[in-house]
């Protein structure tokens, strides 16, 4: 369901494109909001991302794996080797995912419930085995990267500036990331995806 809103600091007009947004960046002033039940947030940070080029962008509609979707948001995350972008998509069902594009290749993750406690990041190492929601995940990459900047609308409340640590590894067929914030920690299970596995319609002018 679509709400419609203002941007408190330079009064644009916002759209809220789905209930799962928590974080919105003004297409107008570039400003970074909260989105509470009792309006938008400002936080004093703006978002700006430098173009580079890729196939998806803001709004971009089309198939993943044969399941039609929209783009509804990016986050830019920068590290010591350079950045990826996460994508935060919308489905059909109405269930949200997040597409990571680094360097021209693309991982299709789904967030996952915590059901018991995870490992502390820095207990962890790569190349160890580690229990984390039921999944015994080889560790295969540790590291840090801070939020470089973002785009449209988010599903979660990280804002440009904010360290993230973070753990990727496999367990079995699947990739599992692991996110430590400073508010939360979160989950997400994926497979890697082939370029004809993801097929943009032609854009509207």
């Amino acid at each position: 369901m679509l709400k419609k809103m203002k941007c408190p600091s330079c009064a644009a007009p916002l759209t809220i494109k789905h209930r799962f947004v928590k974080l919105v960046t003004c297409d107008y002033c570039g400003q970074v909001l909260l989105l509470h039940d009792t309006g938008l947030d400002p936080t004093g940070r703006t978002a700006k991302l430098t173009d580079i080029p890729s196939l998806l962008y803001i709004d971009a509609t089309g198939q993943l794996q044969g399941r039609r979707f929209r783009v509804m948001g990016r986050l830019r995350y920068q590290y010591e080797s350079g950045f990826w972008d996460e994508w935060f998509l919308t489905f059909e069902d109405d269930r949200p995912g997040w597409l990571v594009e680094d360097e021209g290749e693309y991982t299709f993750y789904v967030k996952e419930t915590l059901t018991s406690p995870v490992p502390p990041f820095e207990t962890v190492s790569v190349g160890d085995v580690v229990t984390i929601a039921g999944h015994q995940v080889f560790i295969t990459e540790k590291g840090r990267a801070t939020i470089a900047g973002g785009e449209g609308q988010l599903a979660f409340t990280i804002i440009p500036g904010e360290e993230v640590k973070y753990l990727d590894g496999t367990s079995g067929d699947d990739l599992i990331s692991v996110e430590y914030t400073a508010d939360e920690i979160e989950l997400s299970v994926g497979r890697a995806v082939a370029h004809d596995e993801l097929i943009l319609d032609e854009e509207e002018f």
